[in-house]
Parts: C-alpha cells; structure tokens; sequence
C-alpha cells in the first residue's frame, strides 16, 4: 500500500507518494489538469490512499479522485500543523509530512458531505452572502446621509416610502450620484435575494427534518435549513457539546497551573451555523411566553446583551441537538411565564 500527499494549489498540485516504510517511491510538481494527474496515479505500482489539505479549491480534486475509484481524505489544516509544525516549508515538504502522516495514521480528517448537501450547502451560503452585500450598501447609505446631517423621517428607510424619500433626498451632486449608485445595486440585489429565499422555504416546506427544527423557537426556514446543510448527520456528533464545539459556540479554555480561565467563544468550526443560530436568538427576545425567551432575559441581568445572545444561541443548539437525535418536535416542558 502506497500514501500519497497532495499539496494543492490554484494551477498546480505538489505530490508526494511513500511506500510502507515511508520512502518515496514517486513524486511530481503537476499542472491541475485532469488527464495528468490521474496519469500519474494509474502509474504507480500499488494501491495508495489519498490526503488533501482542506482548502477551498479541494472539490474538484476530490470529486475526480473518487470517480477514479481512488480513497481519498481531506485533512484538518489547522491540527495538521500542530501536529508537524515546521520551521523550513514549502510545497515540496508539505506534500511530503502530509504523506507520511496519513501513513502513520495520524492525520485528522474534516467531514466531506455528500453532492446533494453541498448544492444545498452552496444555496444558502449563496444568498447569506447576498444579504451581507446589501447590508454593507445600506450602510454605506446611512453614511452619506450622517455626513449631511440629513434626518430620515422613516424608521425603515429601505420600506415603499423610505426608497421614495432617497430618491428625492438634497445631497451635494457628488455623493447624490454614490446614493443612486447603491439604490441601484441595492435593488439588484434584492431581487436576487427573493427568488433564493423563495426556494430555500420550499426546501424547507417539503423537509421533515426542517418542519421539526422549526418547532423551536427562534428557528425559521432559513435556519432550520443551515442547521440541516452544516450537522448533515447527527449521528456525528455524541453529544450537545460536541455539536457546540463544532459551531464554535463553546468558550476557549486555557489551562495552566492547575487553573482553568475560560474566555470567548472559540468561533472555530463552521462559520455558518454560527451565524444562523446567532440570527436565531436575536429573535428571542421578542418572542414572549416561551422558556427560551426567559433564559434570555435571566443571561442578559448577569451578563449583557451579547453573551446572553451567544448563551442563546447555544441553548437553541442543544435543543435542535434533542430534537434531531430522537426525530421529534420541540416541546415546551415548563410552565409558561409571563
């Protein structure tokens, strides 16, 4: 058996190849080009398992390698290097330790989700980066106003009659073409965001897992659907915590002379669940008469409104955990208090 480690990169790929004993038996710097790269595989003498670094451009690599019948996975970057941190690197040792690593057995691998999780995946990753693009173009509206100390009349100043009213705004001619600029962009995408939202509710409609998921409090189509796309299989995680470590959501520790300091959260794992379980529990607060309401306001005496919004999240997060790991609706197990 052969271990083979592939240090990818956007045109070409550095690609080391060990025997048992971990002596290189094969290794080249190739352009990232199909043909040639499962020339070089069908070349080798033995069986060999695969390990790519987790990058962004992975996909496609790991797509071919699997069609061709090879096994293939794709390595944690961030452990990897506390693993063989290296003082001299380059691409030719990278690929080299990756190697060797997975021939030791110690490489510590990331999830990859099946094809139809990743389209959903990219769906909504799709249209939450859409929403931040014409959130930063409202902003940049609101600034220009602030700089004139214009006073908007209209609590919603992107509604029917807040747009009416940028329209005809008195600006200096220099920054009413900026405003306009925006309006423009801003409509476009809006109207980019409604047909996304409108498939990911029909998703979500048609999705068991999801009408359970939307029986918690807090949690809408959007984000019953990201919790569904980034856990994929619950069955991965033991426990809770161990779902929370993996959004990030659990505080980092740092432990030293037999004493534990807790800090921040560790905002390691998958950024977008993070997000959508923190757009969750902003809506609590205005959700009266549920037990996650009052958790919210006994965290926000103790704590501030931040920490007992991130408190919030987590405790939304262990309760989708029950929810998805005995495939049953959210019950509220309290009284209810006013």
């Amino acid at each position: 058996m052969y271990y083979t480690g592939i240090d990818l990169h956007k045109k070409t790929s550095y690609i080391t190849t060990v025997d048992e004993l971990g002596r290189i038996v094969a290794k080249a710097n190739l352009v990232n080009h199909k043909d040639t790269i499962i020339k070089y595989f069908k070349e080798l003498k033995e069986k060999t398992k695969i390990v790519i670094e987790s990058m962004s451009s992975w996909y496609w690599l790991h797509d071919l390698l699997i069609e061709n019948g090879f096994e293939v996975v794709i390595s944690n970057p961030l452990k990897t290097k506390a693993i063989a941190s290296a003082k001299i690197k380059n691409d030719k040792l990278d690929s080299h330790m990756l190697a060797q690593l997975l021939r030791s057995g110690l490489i510590s691998t990331v999830h990859v989700s099946s094809l139809e999780i990743r389209k959903l995946k990219e769906l909504l990753r799709h249209r939450n980066r859409l929403v931040r693009d014409a959130t930063r173009v409202k902003n940049r509206i609101h600034i220009l106003l602030r700089k004139n100390n214009s006073q908007a009349p209209f609590s919603d100043l992107f509604g029917a009659q807040g747009l009416k009213y940028l329209l005809g705004v008195a600006l200096p001619d220099y920054q009413q073409a900026q405003v306009d600029t925006y309006l423009t962009l801003y409509d476009h995408l809006v109207h980019s965001i409604e047909p996304l939202t409108e498939s990911i509710h029909a998703l979500a409609k048609g999705d068991p897992t999801a009408r359970l998921l939307m029986t918690i409090p807090g949690i809408g189509p959007i984000v019953a659907m990201f919790i569904i796309a980034e856990v994929e299989d619950i069955s991965r995680f033991p426990s809770c915590r161990n779902l929370a470590s993996y959004a990030g959501l659990v505080p980092s520790l740092d432990s030293s002379a037999g004493k534990d300091r807790r800090g921040r959260i560790t905002k390691q794992g998958s950024m977008y669940l993070r997000t959508a379980l923190i757009e969750a529990a902003q809506v609590i607060p205005r959700m009266k008469n549920c037990r996650l309401n009052l958790f919210f306001r006994k965290r926000i005496v103790s704590s501030g409104y931040q920490k007992a919004i991130v408190a919030t999240a987590h405790k939304i997060l262990q309760y989708a955990f029950y929810v998805l790991k005995n495939e049953t609706s959210y019950q509220e197990e309290y009284p209810i208090c006013a």
